[in-house]
């Protein structure tokens, strides 16, 4: 009897710690997610913006589910980003969504509250690992502050509510999944540590083929290793050189890959100011613009300008000189008495380090090259009201400064709260976005080229002429821009202008085919179609199996009266695009409206239907074509 007592006695309290931690732990992620939730439940509504159409509204890569499409999406194509797990997450959401921008929403949304929930565990690990002598009760604390900070601070609307920016929330997910089984694997032994390490190199690998700017993965583990043993990290990594390894051929793969891409695509631009000396000072403005982003800004955009003071030793430049090297002397004198210090700036500079343009890049600042950064700033700010709560004096009450605490840090969340909530309403639609961020930063030249987009699709074209000439005044190097100038000149009836820009884009962007096919459209609609006739052929010369340019040719030949040679480049055109439904009506109108020919007019319409079947207007107005015709 005494002995079923006590097995009884010993058994009930592991019961009872066991339902304490789950619901330590159940209670804040429902917390995170609910709260994310209401955060962004206004973001629903939102359409897809004019930055969205080449991922995803213009995307075919994204059309088809089956094995043949996924193998498209993770094969590495000339003059694409290499990004195959945000392409199959669209292709996934497409299935499912098709064309609808809440679906694609909702996904974005529960990869950020997924991504929270990790930052929430990883600020509980991390507590226990870099203040071993604060109590369990200060790290839920620290790390429930840290995880809603970081959940709604506004700097993060861009990476959430863009939806081409799916890669952001994909990242940060798997990123923080692999840093968190990589604290809990770190003081595993034996097997256990293995295969903690080996989902480690799983979480990366996938964060990285999500966006590649996670291969400073090894580095975030490098100054972790330093924060918690000082000397001692080398040590560790002698015992696993083959986790670090392999850590690094990840790292250095996907950087190859990277810059490889980004050089195809015309991603690095030249050193700004001409030298390395002023591109270093631009590294410089960079990183503390970031700081900036997360601690003073309340105004976000989706477009950023600023001025870099010259010359290079300007009283300005030096101040701000000194300032980074005193952040820097602070967070490295602070390793031995405050580790989360070092570790905050060092995780901060390294999450940093591929947008800090020291391989000169097209955009200098936005919103979302901090999202991961900003983990240090949500860890930080949960230390820093965590001390405070904690705080006591003999003058105050005990409960006096716990109240201070919890008071200013809901009025730093609400605070936050209200400007994301106010920012998702900016990413409404594509005019809302750009005319917002050319108010705020007239200077922009991405503000500007994409609010001439949405003119352009509006009609207006001397409003999108006036905005477009500013963006290739700010950068003379935007070949898009000078494209759309092209089109817009065109438009206008002034090709001579036309002429120039669709020539300077080509100069700039030689390989772009996209602008050598609105430059045939040019022609055509001028009516000098032996000019569009040779750029098509040319094209084609190079890529004779290319559907839509046999199409292109079929028009030109149409309009030019030559309905023989039309009809052979639209048959051509079927034969390797059967799906696509424009050659089909083209064929029925030929046979129609030029060669009276009602039944072959009617085969052509009704195959245009079968081809795309779940097609709406256009397809309606096919099978009211085919009604007509057999009247």
């Amino acid at each position: 009897m005494e002995s079923n007592v006590r097995k009884v006695n010993q058994f009930t309290p592991v019961t009872i710690e066991t339902g304490k931690k789950s619901a330590n732990l159940i209670g804040p992620c429902f917390l995170i997610a609910v709260f994310i939730a209401i955060l962004y439940f206004n973001s629903l509504g939102n359409q897809f913006t004019n930055w969205d159409d080449g991922m995803i509204y213009q995307n075919p890569s994204i059309l088809n589910l089956n094995w043949e499409g996924i193998k498209k999406i993770f094969s590495l194509q000339r003059g694409n980003t290499y990004q195959p797990i945000r392409m199959l997450s669209y292709a996934i959401d497409y299935h499912f969504w098709k064309l609808n921008p809440a679906g694609f929403r909702l996904t974005n949304i529960l990869f950020y509250i997924l991504t929270c929930i990790m930052v929430f565990f990883t600020l509980r690990l991390l507590l226990v690992r870099l203040r071993e002598h604060a109590p369990p009760s200060s790290h839920q604390r620290v790390a429930l502050f840290g995880a809603l900070l970081f959940a709604a601070h506004p700097v993060h609307v861009e990476a959430v509510t863009w939806l081409a920016a799916r890669k952001e929330v994909l990242q940060g997910f798997f990123f923080f999944l692999a840093f968190y089984l990589y604290l809990r694997g770190r003081e595993e032994r034996g097997q256990k540590r293995i295969i903690y390490l080996t989902l480690v190199l799983f979480s990366v690998l996938l964060a990285t083929l999500s966006k590649p700017s996670a291969v400073v993965f090894p580095g975030v583990i490098l100054i972790y290793e330093i924060s918690k043993s000082g000397g001692k990290w080398i040590d560790f990594f002698k015992k696993h050189w083959v986790f670090l390894g392999l850590a690094l051929v990840i790292s250095v793969t996907f950087t190859f890959v990277l810059l490889k891409v980004m050089f195809e695509a015309g991603g690095i631009k030249h050193y700004r100011g001409g030298d390395i000396g002023s591109n270093i000072l631009l590294c410089l403005y960079v990183f503390l613009h970031n700081i900036k982003l997360l601690i003073f800004t309340i105004n976000y955009s989706a477009g950023y300008s600023f001025v870099v003071s010259m010359p290079i030793f300007s009283l300005k430049n030096v101040i701000l000189m000194l300032l980074t090297i005193f952040l820097f002397a602070f967070s490295i004198l602070s390793l031995r008495r405050t580790k989360v210090i070092f570790f905050s700036f060092f995780f901060f500079l390294i999450t940093l380090l591929p947008y800090l343009n020291i391989i000169p890049i097209s955009t200098l600042k936005a919103d979302r090259y901090v999202f991961i950064a900003s983990f240090s700033f949500a860890f930080l700010l949960g230390i820093a009201f965590d001390r405070l709560y904690a705080f006591q004096h003999k003058n105050f009450s005990q409960g006096f400064f716990k109240l201070i605490s919890i008071a200013f840090f809901l009025f730093l969340l609400l605070g936050y709260s209200f400007m994301t909530i106010r920012q998702n309403t900016i990413w409404q639609n594509s005019y809302t976005l750009w005319a917002d961020a050319v108010e705020k930063h007239p200077e922009s030249s991405t503000a500007n080229a994409l609010l001439g987009v949405v003119y352009m699709d509006l009609g207006m074209d001397q409003d999108a002429v006036r905005y477009l000439e500013k963006a290739v005044q700010l950068i003379p190097y935007d070949y898009q821009s000078y494209n759309n100038l092209g089109i817009v000149y065109g438009r206008m009836d002034e090709p001579e202008k036309a002429t120039e820009a669709f020539a300077t884009a080509m100069w700039l962007k030689p390989d772009d085919d996209t602008i050598k096919i609105n430059l045939s459209v040019f022609y055509q609609r001028q009516k000098e179609y032996q000019k569009a006739e040779e750029v098509l052929k040319n094209l084609l010369s190079k890529n004779p199996k290319n559907a839509n340019l046999h199409y292109r040719l079929g028009l030109v030949y149409k309009d030019a009266g030559d309905y023989e040679a039309a009809i052979s480049q639209m048959l051509k055109s079927m034969a390797l695009a059967p799906h696509i439904i424009n050659p089909y009506e083209e064929l029925g109108n030929l046979y129609a409206s030029h060669f009276n020919d009602i039944e072959k007019a009617k085969h052509y319409y009704s195959q245009c239907i079968q081809a795309m079947p779940k097609g709406k207007s256009r397809v309606e107005d096919m099978r009211w074509m085919v009604q007509d015709l057999e009247r």
